[in-house]
């Protein structure tokens, strides 16, 4: 006898409460689970799909319950996406064969050492949410011009009169993360975040020709926020009242 939809919602229900907390809301056959954060109309991916709408293979870089990487896949031919968290890695597992996802791959790394060029070549790398929990942000950024000539960062910067450090020449501030039991936290006591000058000059000075700033959040309540696209290659100036439409 076929299951019933409530006895399926039922077993969808305990699979997902058997892996919480969770911090996304997903819908499965209409029904949502998990948290209570949904990324759904999340503008970072239209920002992503403008900029780099040729992308069909993507790589992200820390992808949590994989809520972006899911929506990532629905455009593209393979989306692999780096998790640190073993546990956020079994949460997507289960989200990704609920959904019947074929075309994504969720791999275990710490960014802070990882080598991504073993991972081959891609068409833009997706980072959202991942630099500001980085120690030494550089060196993940030397890395990407050699994985993709795309790429499109969220993150978090340290406001001018509040950056009283220097750092492999860059100027920012210290921020203590949350500890390895926060799922929101890096994987390293501090992180640093550079100003928005020096994370422009970090990317240039890494291989991008072309870097624009297609939103710039200053009021964000946990501190400055910035979305930047970045490419190998020079491209034209971008109209901002293009990005306009879809904050």
């Amino acid at each position: 006898m076929a299951a019933t939809p409530q006895h399926r919602e039922s077993e969808i229900a305990a699979q997902f409460a058997e892996l919480a907390p969770w911090i996304f809301q997903f819908r499965i056959h209409r029904a949502d689970y998990g948290g209570a954060v949904s990324a759904q109309g999340d503008v970072r991916i239209e920002w992503f799909r403008r900029f780099a709408p040729e992308a069909r293979r993507i790589l992200e870089l820390g992808s949590l319950e994989g809520a972006h990487t899911f929506m990532l896949a629905a455009q593209a031919t393979r989306v692999v996406a780096i998790e640190a968290r073993d546990r956020n890695l079994r949460k997507a597992e289960l989200v990704r064969r609920l959904l019947g996802v074929r075309n994504a791959e969720f791999v275990r790394g710490n960014l802070e050492t990882m080598d991504l060029t073993a991972l081959g070549h891609f068409d833009a790398v997706f980072c959202s949410g991942l630099l500001y929990h980085l120690p030494e942000p550089w060196s993940l950024i030397a890395q990407l011009p050699h994985v993709a000539p795309k790429l499109l960062v969220w993150t978090h910067y340290a406001d001018e009169l509040a950056a009283d450090a220097v750092q492999h020449g860059f100027r920012g501030r210290v921020h203590v993360e949350g500890g390895l039991d926060e799922p929101l936290s890096g994987m390293s006591p501090t992180a640093f975040w550079p100003t928005l000058g020096s994370l422009i000059q970090l990317l240039t000075s890494s291989g991008y020709k072309s870097v624009h700033i297609l939103h710039n959040d200053i009021g964000h309540p946990n501190g400055p926020a910035v979305t930047l696209g970045a490419s190998t290659h020079e491209m034209p100036m971008l109209r901002q009242s293009r990005w306009a439409k879809v904050r």
